[in-house]
C-alpha cells in the first residue's frame, strides 16, 4: 500500500496516478432536482452498508474507494449515472454501457432515474465491485 504524502489517500500501488484536489460534493447538486439528492444520498447510504467506504469528490463525479475506486457517480439533471467495476463485463439490462480499462477490470454503467432502481440486483453488483476493491 502506498500512501500519497500530499494528500494522505491510500493506494494499491505505488506512486499511483491521482489528483489531490478536495472537491466538494455539494457542488454537483447545484442546479440538479432535489429527487437527484434523494437518488445519490439512497445510493450512498446502501452502499455504506457494505463496510469501510471513502466517499469522495472529484473533477468529474463522485467516487467510492475502498484501497481503490469500485465506483462513481456522475450527477445530471434528472438522473444519476453510476459506474462500477466487475471481474467480466455485464451484458444484462439495466446495464447500458461497460468497457475494459485493465486486465482483468470491466466499468459497468447504469442510468437510475428512481429510488426503486436501487434495487437488490444493483446492490449485489455494487457489493461485489467493493469487494474487489482491495
Amino acid at each position: 500500500m502506498w500512501i500519497c504524502p500530499e494528500c494522505g489517500r491510500k493506494f494499491t500501488r505505488n506512486n499511483q496516478s491521482h489528483s489531490c484536489i478536495d472537491y466538494n460534493i455539494e457542488d454537483f447538486f447545484f442546479g440538479k432536482s432535489d429527487d437527484v439528492r434523494k437518488l445519490f444520498n439512497t445510493l450512498i447510504e446502501r452502499v455504506l452498508e457494505f463496510g469501510e467506504v471513502q466517499i469522495r469528490a472529484g473533477k468529474w463525479g463522485i467516487t467510492g474507494r475502498r484501497l481503490s475506486t469500485f465506483l462513481t457517480v456522475l450527477i445530471k439533471k434528472n438522473h444519476l449515472t453510476v459506474i462500477f467495476i466487475s471481474e467480466e463485463p455485464i451484458d444484462e439490462f439495466p446495464v447500458y454501457q461497460n468497457y475494459q480499462h485493465s486486465g482483468n477490470r470491466f466499468s459497468n454503467s447504469i442510468k437510475i432515474e428512481s429510488v426503486e432502481e436501487i434495487d437488490e440486483q444493483l446492490l449485489g453488483w455494487l457489493k461485489q465491485a467493493w469487494e474487489l476493491a482491495i
